[in-house]
């Protein structure tokens, strides 16, 4: 009996798989699963590695721009449980292979649709709902929920659902090339894996209503201008600058850090100043009895570099 590879093990995949077989059409959607093998097989489709404390996420598959490829969503979520889980990473850089940071959503013949888990027509939403939740949206939550600092390294064309992607992302790093399309009108798609959300958070309600109604392609460098790109540097720098800053969040306190993180994500969620300032009251004490915070000022008293250890 043939078993879905663990990558595209999913919910909607499998809700799918099980109807096509129902309906006496199961060879075509293993054809499907077969080629989706081939793209793993071929070029990895994501790629991990790790230098010093700092880990990397790198989309590959670059003969269709890094696309969001059915594989990518299981192999992409794994990374970055994997570096998350991992106590020697301390910082997190995804990344894409080629000219191409990611082209968004993937509509070649051996793509998987939210309709193919819809039903008959696609007429069911309910399925296609769960869709969206289990499986379109999970690489956007993967990097939103990290604890850990997450740096997307920009190399170029960002587009669609991919967008959302790098949003998620702490800080933003690229160059004059370094696109972002919104391309979700454009192509008759709302912004539904984040955008609507935390656009208007960085560039304001105003301008974020006017790219996202105009399907705007923002250049690298109206998107530093915007605050979209945290560092904007030449194409050719890009790479080592990147992995400067990587090492320079890496040299900090990760626990502190990743408080911090907490801090800033849960106050976009507070209504008042003062509710905040409860929270925060409450985070602060983990750190005063972490090894890294009593080093930090004892260093301060003695003239010294604080040593890090991570705990």
């Amino acid at each position: 009996m043939n078993a879905l590879p663990w990558y595209v093990d999913a919910g909607p995949i499998r809700r799918w798989l099980r109807a096509m077989e129902a309906a006496g059409d199961g060879a075509s959607a293993w054809k499907k699963i077969e080629a989706w093998k081939r793209m793993v097989d071929e070029s990895g489709v994501v790629k991990t590695s790790k230098r010093g404390r700092i880990g990397r996420v790198e989309l590959c598959y670059p003969k269709k721009g890094n696309a969001l490829v059915p594989p990518l969503y299981g192999l992409f979520t794994d990374a970055m449980r994997r570096l998350g889980e991992d106590d020697d990473v301390w910082v997190i850089v995804i990344t894409g292979t080629g000219k191409n940071f990611c082209t968004g959503g993937y509509v070649g013949h051996d793509a998987f649709y939210s309709g193919l888990d819809a039903g008959a027509q696609a007429s069911a939403a309910e399925p296609m709902r769960r869709t969206f939740t289990e499986l379109f949206q999970s690489i956007q939550r993967s990097v939103y929920e990290s604890e850990k600092p997450v740096i997307a390294l920009l190399n170029g064309l960002t587009a669609g659902e991919a967008v959302d992607l790098v949003l998620c992302a702490d800080i933003r790093t690229g160059h004059a090339e370094s696109d972002l399309w919104f391309s979700y009108g454009y192509t008759g798609n709302t912004a539904y894996a984040g955008a609507a959300w935390l656009l208007p958070r960085l560039v304001g309600l105003s301008e974020a209503t006017r790219i996202l109604l105009t399907a705007e392609r923002v250049s690298g460098t109206r998107a530093h201008q915007l605050g979209l790109i945290t560092s904007l540097t030449e194409r050719e720098a890009l790479e080592d600058q990147t992995m400067a800053l990587a090492e320079k969040i890496a040299c900090l306190p990760p626990v502190t850090l990743r408080l911090i993180k907490k801090e800033i994500h849960r106050g976009l969620e507070i209504g008042s100043f003062l509710s905040n300032l409860d929270i925060t009251s409450m985070i602060e004490p983990i750190v005063q009895f972490t090894q890294d915070h009593m080093d930090a000022e004892n260093a301060i008293l003695e003239k010294r570099k604080p040593v890090v250890k991570g705990y």
